[in-house]
């Protein structure tokens, strides 16, 4: 019961916990703590050799900031792609989102 509690405050203040077991749900947020803002970010399953649209659109993420990805239901394996203000790419492939919540870069 006290485990209970404490492990549930740590969720409700925004500590990432351990995966029990494999998720269904990729979904994650992207964490700037790099230098400069994201201008585009790109995911894609990693079976897909074309990254799609920018997530981002018009907006881009500011360091500090955070932002989430919604992918369908038991799409697990991706590639992350991600485009620094200064036009520099950085990728992170063959990640499994469904046992994240959350990915940092740089």
């Amino acid at each position: 019961m006290i485990r209970r509690s404490i492990l549930a405050g740590l969720a409700i203040a925004g500590f990432a916990l351990p995966a029990a077991a494999q998720s269904t749900d990729p979904s994650f947020r992207v964490n700037n703590r790099g230098a400069m803002q994201i201008n585009e970010i790109y995911v894609s399953s990693s079976a897909d050799p074309n990254w799609g649209q920018d997530l981002l659109g018009a907006n881009v993420l500011p360091v500090g900031n955070a932002f989430l990805i919604q992918l369908p239901q038991g799409q697990c394996v991706n590639d992350i792609r991600i485009v620094w203000a200064n036009g520099q790419p950085q990728e992170r492939r063959q990640v499994n989102t469904c046992n994240l919540t959350d990915i940092a870069f740089p």
